[in-house]
């Protein structure tokens, strides 16, 4: 057993006796012994990450640390399979939980995105994805919509490990809406394999109390996060956002993680719905589908499931996997760059309510806000662009639903 722990303990008993200020003396340097002895045990290994052959799956060849040319996306998304495989949650003393050996390689898994050709560029956040082609594996990048809105399509992006930096030149090929599908898909070269790895996607949405872990660049510096879930929808994750060390511009796009070490989704920033006036946080206590959770402050996550919609969109631009129904009602889809800006149920009596766009809106659940008894229509208004906005109406009688193109 650890003799400062031991020592710890004696002490502790010697407080109640009469020479009790010796032993707090004692106490305070055996204490900062024991606590500088459990962190150095609890601290990963500093320099260059070691890619141990004991994580990887059997045939696969050992993954070396950067850089090396011969990888193939192929074995760089076996490995992280194999480093998934053996995720656990660790508790360090007076320190937020880690996720081993995922910690370890994280800086694989994210980069900065920057407009190319700019001196000092804003940089944001982003991670790789991989996508399945038959024995073909592609490699993507993804980050939120709104941080890279005014980059154009040609940006960088950068890796970093071991105090070297490794950028290479992509492509932004598709982006949705910030209050809707924000993430952006960012097509990536070949060669970013050569430090790259994809996360493994999670099958399964967060639950709330779940927690988070969530690695980015906050002002162009690494960061990571811990939180819990507040609320999960098909269009948001909302967390709670951290008291101390908050993140600063930059975060958005970050990656977010799950216990079991898979991507949930992207990180698209943090605010206060009580100090801007939100309406969905001043209308709360009548909306009882809310979580009864603190909601003054609070973060949004795009679901990782959202990333491979707006993949599937790219590749199948006839396709949209976005469906709102309301009350069982099938109503429309939504494209990437449209999200709805209100819902209005109007009853019987004349009066309506209104709700505007919230990150608890549910597409396969928009009803879920408003009581329905005596309810006649229901007004569904959906933002495209940035100037145009359309209707449908939907008659809650005959279940019919139309569409009007200007409103």
């Amino acid at each position: 057993m650890n003799k400062n722990y031991i020592t710890l303990c004696v002490l502790s008993l010697a407080l109640l006796s009469p020479n009790g200020l010796w032993a707090q003396n004692k106490l305070v340097r055996a204490g900062k012994a024991f606590l500088s002895n459990s962190i150095k045990k609890s601290l990963p290994p500093l320099g260059k990450p070691k890619f141990s052959a004991k994580l990887l799956t059997a045939g696969t060849a050992q993954l070396p640390p950067f850089k090396d040319p011969h990888m193939s996306p192929e074995r760089a998304l076996s490995f992280s399979r194999a480093v998934a495989s053996k995720i656990k949650v660790q508790q360090p003393l007076f320190r937020q939980p880690e996720l081993t050996p995922v910690e370890q390689y994280v800086r694989h898994f994210i980069f900065t995105v920057s407009q190319r050709g700019v001196q000092d560029p804003f940089k944001g956040s982003g991670f790789v994805i991989a996508e399945k082609q038959g024995d073909k594996t592609v490699l993507w990048g993804v980050s939120g919509a709104h941080v890279v809105r005014y980059m154009g399509k040609d940006v960088n992006v950068t890796f970093y490990s071991d105090g070297k930096e490794y950028t290479y030149p992509a492509e932004i090929v598709l982006t949705g809406r910030k209050y809707g599908l924000n993430a952006a898909l960012i097509k990536l070269p070949p060669e970013v394999a050569e430090v790259a790895l994809p996360v493994i996607a999670s099958t399964q949405a967060p639950k709330p109390g779940d927690p988070l872990f969530t690695f980015g660049f906050s002002a162009g510096t690494y960061k990571k996060t811990f939180r819990h879930v507040l609320f999960s929808g098909d269009e948001r994750v909302v967390a709670n956002f951290p008291s101390t060390s908050q993140p600063r511009p930059g975060f958005c796009g970050s990656l977010v993680l799950n216990a079991q070490g898979q991507a949930v989704g992207i990180e698209v920033g943090g605010y206060s719905p009580q100090k801007e006036g939100q309406q969905w946080y001043q209308l709360r206590q009548k909306l009882d589908f809310l979580p009864q959770e603190d909601l003054s402050r609070i973060s949004e996550i795009v679901p990782i499931s959202r990333a491979y919609d707006l993949l599937n969109v790219y590749r199948h631009p006839d396709q949209a996997a976005r469906t709102m129904w309301f009350n069982g009602i099938r109503v429309g889809q939504l494209a990437p760059d449209e999200f709805i800006e209100s819902v209005t149920v109007r009853y019987a009596n004349g009066k309506y309510f209104r709700l505007m766009r919230n990150p608890f809106m549910q597409l396969t659940f928009l009803e879920k806000p408003f009581s329905l008894p005596g309810a006649l229509q229901a007004e569904i208004v959906v933002n495209k662009g940035r100037a145009q906005t359309y209707v449908y109406l939907i008659n809650l009688f005959t279940r019919e639903v139309e569409k009007k193109d200007s409103w």
